[in-house]
């Protein structure tokens, strides 16, 4: 009886110590090889935000951080983020799996498209604008890749390259959502861009992207060298069907 009295004593007195234990001391008692840091760091390891934080030169501001022990009792760790950083602001809900699988949930995000550009699949595409992206619901296996997606993206204010100067395109407007496991169609919405881009892509994790989309030929004089190359497709359409391969 003593013996189980000492036990759930003990238990308690470590979840008091977890509960309370302020966030820059849990930051403190990490190996200092993380290449993890962090300025002024105020609240708990449940609750409580930072000014930066910095992870192998990737550095956010001002992140706001909640963990729901709740989750635990599912075989997670989760809670709600806020982070912002020159090129990007996001806001939603997070779950971590003890298998590493990620869950994400209502997330919002903007962030500058040329943070994409290292893994876009045409080598010396450069890309400007804003992307928004209102993200219902995400599942993540380091293994298997995306298992659920749903969620619209929209690339405000477009302009791309590949191998010549930027060309402003106007506005452009994804569905996402998986078809199977690793697989994710995206799918043009109406839009106002000067190409009326029309069609889907398929995302095969982890290899391949496969494009099947057309564009009119009514654009500007200075895309008509761009799409020549494209097969030309009815009602006065450009094709272009092609399967990439992913950098990753």
């Amino acid at each position: 009886m003593l013996n189980k009295k000492f036990f759930f004593y003990s238990l308690l007195f470590i979840i008091f110590l977890l509960a309370t234990l302020p966030a820059r001391t849990a930051l403190n008692l990490l190996p200092s090889n993380l290449g993890l840091s962090a300025k002024g760091v105020s609240g708990s390891i449940w609750s409580g935000e930072a000014a930066s934080v910095s992870f192998n030169r990737f550095t956010v501001n001002n992140l706001v951080w909640s963990i729901n022990p709740l989750h635990l009792f599912t075989g997670k760790i989760g809670g709600g983020v806020t982070l912002e950083n020159e090129q990007m602001q996001v806001a939603g809900d997070w779950k971590i799996g003890f298998d590493s699988a990620v869950y994400l949930s209502d997330v919002e995000a903007d962030v500058s498209a040329k943070m994409i550009e290292p893994y876009l699949p045409m080598r010396g595409t450069r890309i400007e604008g804003d992307l928004k992206l209102q993200l219902e619901t995400l599942e993540f296996d380091p293994e298997q890749g995306p298992m659920a997606v749903a969620g619209d993206i929209q690339w405000r204010k477009a302009a791309a390259s590949i191998m010549g100067p930027l060309i402003s395109l106007g506005d452009f407007s994804l569905r996402a959502e998986t078809s199977a496991p690793g697989v994710v169609e995206l799918v043009a919405l109406p839009a106002e861009n000067v190409v009326d881009l029309q069609g889907s892509m398929t995302l095969t994790w982890p290899s391949m992207l496969a494009v099947d989309i057309s564009v009119t030929e009514s654009v500007p004089e200075s895309l008509q060298s761009t799409i020549a190359f494209l097969q030309q497709g009815p009602q006065g359409r450009r094709v272009f069907k092609q399967e990439l391969p992913l950098r990753r």
